[in-house]
C-alpha cells in the first residue's frame, strides 16, 4: 500500500455541546500499515500541517478488513479561531463530523 499522508485520523472527540472537533485519533501512515492511534488536539494537529505535514481520514471497512482512505484533512480560520475541516469532496463518511465519535467509546 502506498503512503496516503504522513498522519491518518480514524476518529473525533468534540467540544462539549457542540460540533467543533477539539482532538481526534491520529495515527502515523507507515505505507505498508497505519500505526497505533493517539489522541491529538486540533491545535496540534493544525500547527503539524501549517508545518509542511499531511493529513488524511480513514474509515475502516469491515467487508475487507482494512482502512479506506478518506479525505484530505486541513484547517479554516473563522472569526480569528482556525478549526479543523476536511476537503469537501462529496462523501459524507470520511468527513470529520461524521467519522467515529470517540466520547461514545468510554
Amino acid at each position: 500500500m502506498a503512503k496516503w499522508a504522513d498522519y491518518l485520523i480514524s476518529g473525533v472527540w468534540f467540544i462539549p455541546g457542540t460540533k467543533i472537533v477539539g482532538s481526534v485519533q491520529v495515527h502515523v501512515d507507515n505505507g505498508d500499515s497505519v500505526g497505533a492511534g493517539q489522541k491529538t488536539t486540533s491545535a496540534e494537529v493544525i500547527s503539524a500541517i501549517k508545518a509542511g505535514r499531511s493529513f488524511k481520514t480513514i474509515v475502516w471497512n469491515y467487508s475487507s478488513g482494512a482502512f479506506n482512505q478518506g479525505a484530505d484533512v486541513g484547517y479554516v480560520t473563522e472569526n480569528g479561531k482556525q478549526y479543523l475541516r476536511t476537503h469537501r469532496d462529496g462523501t459524507v463518511t470520511d468527513n470529520l463530523d461524521n467519522m467515529l465519535n470517540m466520547d461514545t467509546l468510554l
